[in-house]
């Protein structure tokens, strides 16, 4: 079936799918995250998601392996360890709901999840607590955070979400929100690609595909980095809530209309 979907796309559906991709890396270099949120959606407007999430996330095992080693030294690690352990744990789940359950009911689901989380965010960041209880449920919360991001990440590569609304939510510096979310989400394509792998969903269309849009991503993502390093800090979480909130909307829109 992949095979017959691979040859039968047509030069605008090709293009159309890889201005998405190339989009979706402009929007990751500068936030550190949107690679999925903007991948999925339009490239989904061409590709079923049973083969977009499965593409996303072989691109982003790649691109991700060099973000572990350029921006290692300004991650959370300690954020990236309790988020990872839910990760593992839910991420298989969210590939068996990839495979049963419809995709328009699992994209509208993920888009409201996504405007809650946002609209949780918007709220002005605050300082996390240091206190011993404070540490206790900051730990609770991100292995919570991290279960969720499974479940999206199984479900349909975007694990985003439920990180992104939490990272903004308190006082950190932007650089090191930006690393901590490229490095985590290297550690999401990992159990996202062996999850998939061993559901079915891998095969040797979805290699050629992530090959080519490998490119596009790295071009995008140039330019994102570029763009990050000249713009002024304050301006970097109302753009990430922009994105945040835009990607839900056209994902709901795609579905309602």
């Amino acid at each position: 079936m992949a095979d017959d979907l691979l040859f039968s796309l047509s030069p605008a559906d090709l293009a159309g799918a890889g201005l998405a991709i190339f989009v979706a890396g402009l929007l990751r270099g500068f936030t550190g995250f949107g690679f999925a949120l903007a991948a999925v959606p339009l490239a989904g407007l061409v590709l079923p998601p049973a083969m977009i999430v499965p593409v996303v996330m072989l691109t982003q095992l790649v691109i991700g392996s060099a973000d572990a080693v350029r921006e290692r030294r300004a991650v959370d690690w300690r954020l990236v360890g309790w988020l990872t352990l839910g990760l593992a744990i839910a991420t298989p789940l969210g590939t068996w709901a990839l495979v049963a359950l419809p995709g328009d009911i699992t994209r509208i689901v993920i888009a409201c999840i996504v405007l809650l989380g946002a609209a949780a965010a918007w709220r002005p960041p605050r300082a996390e607590s240091a206190g011993e209880g404070g540490l206790l449920h900051a730990r609770i919360t991100r292995l919570g955070v991290g279960l969720v991001a499974g479940l999206f990440t199984g479900l349909a590569a975007m694990p985003g979400p439920p990180v992104v609304a939490y990272m903004l939510a308190a006082e950190r510096d932007p650089r090191i929100i930006r690393a901590t979310l490229m490095v985590f989400f290297f550690f999401t394509a990992i159990t996202g690609c062996a999850s998939a792998w061993f559901a079915g969903l891998i095969g040797w269309p979805e290699l050629v595909m992530s090959a080519a849009a490998l490119p596009l991503v790295v071009g995008g993502s140039a330019i994102g980095a570029a763009g990050f390093r000249r713009a002024d800090a304050r301006h970097y979480r109302p753009a990430a809530l922009v994105v945040l909130v835009g990607a839900a909307v056209v994902t709901l829109a795609r579905e309602i209309f």
